[in-house]
């Protein structure tokens, strides 16, 4: 029985679809255009947010910065498999070896994209613990804590994944696409159990939680603007006791750490909304696919790719939202990028001079 449960991005099991269906050519490039233009854009922005958060303090000494590392340095290389995955279109296989190309690198793709998800929910969820429980946060929100749910998380994603590794016969690349023979209860699984499942795990339940964390975030801060309103409104009688003064120190690092907070709300939100808007449409499409009429083979596999590419936006378009939702953001970025600018000008100059002595 020949079957492969993730099949490559524009491929049935025995024929390229530039052979089997002409019709779809047109919109196969416009696809590939998007396609590089995506991924390109995703590796680049990947990169940069990377150099930001590991260049400053503010993100290397908290946990949500840390997650925020741990996502970028994820959605890359869940981009990379995408990538490698999306080159069988021209019947181009990245890997030598059938078991890395065929089924090694989904594995991979499949972890990646959980971790990426899970850890944005735990971006989530440490937020909401900061507005909810300001004094216990500091012993909960910990970087510790960051990596102890790091390697359950892997633990977890890596078993549910492990059917990847399960050996199986007559392991091919042909015509841009992996085939092979499994046992009746492996197929099952991996064509009927699995997919829904995976639409549970990774789309629904971090979806729930997102919206459910950030629903209840906005509420305690609204509640928290209105406790300090009323904290400020002082009493026509008590209009002559004196103000105790705050230093200026004190104030600039109240004001800099609230401009911190904001920073990463406005960033954590950005990627819930950019979560539920590309990936709800691919697991939905993955999940009823079968039960839609009429839904011819290459049909299916161009619908698939569109919402695929779809869905990949989500791991590379990261940094250009940080960029556009948090002001702070942008300042790191800009001053980070104008010292590297200025460290090469200072290169050059000194080998300037060097050489004019020489």
């Amino acid at each position: 029985m020949t079957s492969d449960p993730i099949t490559s991005n524009f491929t049935t099991q025995s024929t390229s679809i530039f052979d089997t269906a002409p019709s779809l050519r047109l919109g196969i490039w416009i696809t590939t255009g998007c396609a590089c233009f995506a991924y390109g854009l995703g590796f680049v922005g990947n990169v940069l947010s990377l150099i930001v958060f590991c260049t400053q303090d503010e993100f290397r000494k908290i946990s949500t910065g840390l997650l925020f590392m741990l996502i970028t340095i994820s959605n890359f290389i869940h981009l990379w498999t995408l990538a490698s995955d999306y080159l069988t279109v021209y019947n181009y296989a990245l890997y030598p070896n059938n078991y890395m190309q065929c089924r090694y690198s989904y594995y991979i793709q499949n972890i990646s994209r959980a971790l990426s998800t899970y850890w944005m929910v735990t971006v989530a969820l440490d937020r909401l613990i900061r507005t909810e429980y300001p004094m216990r946060s500091k012993k909960i929100c910990t970087k510790h804590n960051v990596i102890i749910i790091s390697i359950i998380y892997f633990i977890i994603f890596a078993a549910f994944w492990s059917f990847y590794l399960v050996p199986v016969g007559n392991l091919k690349f042909i015509s841009g696409s992996c085939s092979f023979t499994q046992s009746q209860s492996l197929a099952y699984f991996s064509n009927t159990v699995y997919l829904p499942v995976r639409a549970v795990l990774v789309c629904l339940i971090p979806v729930m939680l997102m919206i459910s964390a950030n629903i209840r975030m906005i509420l305690n801060i609204r509640q928290s603007r209105r406790r300090v309103t009323n904290a400020t409104t002082v009493p026509s009688s008590d209009m002559n006791i004196p103000v105790p003064n705050i230093s200026s120190s004190t104030g600039t690092h109240t004001r800099r750490m609230s401009a911190l907070d904001r920073m990463l709300f406005y960033m954590m939100l950005a990627n819930a909304i950019t979560f539920i808007t590309t990936q709800v449409p691919y697991h939905l499409f993955l999940c009823v696919k079968g039960s839609v009429k009429g839904l011819d083979s290459n049909t299916s596999t161009f619908i698939r790719a569109v919402l695929l590419i779809w869905s990949s936006v989500y791991f590379g378009i990261a940094f250009y939202f940080y960029c556009l939702a948090s002001p702070l953001f942008r300042q790191k970025f800009i001053k980070m990028l104008k010292k590297a600018i200025c460290l090469q000008r200072i290169s050059e100059t000194i080998t300037n001079r060097s050489k004019s002595i020489r």
